[in-house]
């Protein structure tokens, strides 16, 4: 019978705390749009730009149940975000985003680790 009770209280508190997870999954879930890229520094060699793409306007960022990727047709990113609003993407060729959600809404971050340009992305909220 104490195996029974234990396993009861178990469950009670399994269930108790499954809602709450899932709603700190989702506090971020949304269409972000693209905001702001800009070219934010350059490693190595002479420190050239000349191969690093423009500043332009990211793709837009849509985040779903902790998962999250960028809608572009090139080298989209693909990644997921935790309950804190840590950003963590990659792209198909390997390169790294790292970012943080705001509590407005604003999403900002690095793209770095692909070739020697990095930038600084920003989406908002829709």
């Amino acid at each position: 019978m104490g195996n029974f009770v234990r396993t009861v209280y178990a469950l009670a508190a399994l269930m108790a705390t499954a809602p709450a997870q899932a709603q700190t999954t989702t506090t971020f879930d949304g269409t972000y749009r693209g905001v702001s890229r800009k070219l934010d520094a350059v490693h190595g060699g002479s420190g050239r730009t000349r191969e690093c793409r423009p500043a332009g306007v990211p793709a837009t960022l849509i985040i779903a149940g902790g998962a999250a990727r960028t809608t572009a047709a090139e080298n989209p990113m693909r990644g997921s975000i935790t309950p804190q609003g840590e950003l963590a993407m990659r792209t198909d060729r390997g390169a790294v985003f790292q970012g943080q959600i705001d509590s407005s809404g604003t999403a900002t971050g690095r793209l770095s680790g692909n070739g020697r340009c990095i930038y600084q992305y920003v989406w908002q909220r829709q």
